[in-house]
């Protein structure tokens, strides 16, 4: 059981991208049903953003056909709401807060993320962290 960052995942789906190699095998393998993945609606929205906007993929088509794809492949699930006051307390960007409290609310025990603020609550909330970008999942 994991869940991905939007970060992750915007690699995973960018075929630009130099981290591609690195993170489109973990898409893969929750597509051919090797891995149980799971992503929240933040996340989605998180990745669509990215990839519309900063890696400016066209036409919009494009990216909803790949995260119709993936949603073949993972458990969409809710974002947990206690990821308010996890940024709150935190001092820690929103989306961040939220993916690491849906995953300790649906005890997800491993994410995989590249991220300094989720990386540095791992331990808090008896989390492992898979960063695909420094390590082979």
């Amino acid at each position: 059981m994991r869940i991905i960052d939007a970060d992750i995942l915007s690699y995973a789906l960018y075929d630009l991208s130099p981290y591609n190699a690195r993170c489109k095998p973990i898409v893969l393998k929750a597509l051919r049903g090797e891995l149980e993945l799971y992503v929240t609606h933040t996340t989605l929205l998180e990745t669509y953003n990215v990839l519309y906007w900063s890696y400016r993929v066209r036409p919009r088509k494009q990216i909803l056909r790949k995260l119709s794809v993936l949603l073949r492949g993972v458990t969409l699930i809710s974002p947990s709401s206690r990821g308010f006051n996890i940024a709150l307390s935190e001092n820690m960007p929103l989306g961040d807060a939220i993916l690491v409290a849906t995953a300790v609310d649906n005890r997800i025990p491993i994410v995989i993320s590249n991220d300094k603020h989720v990386h540095r609550l791992a331990e808090k909330y008896n989390l492992i962290i898979e960063n695909p970008l420094t390590q082979q999942l």
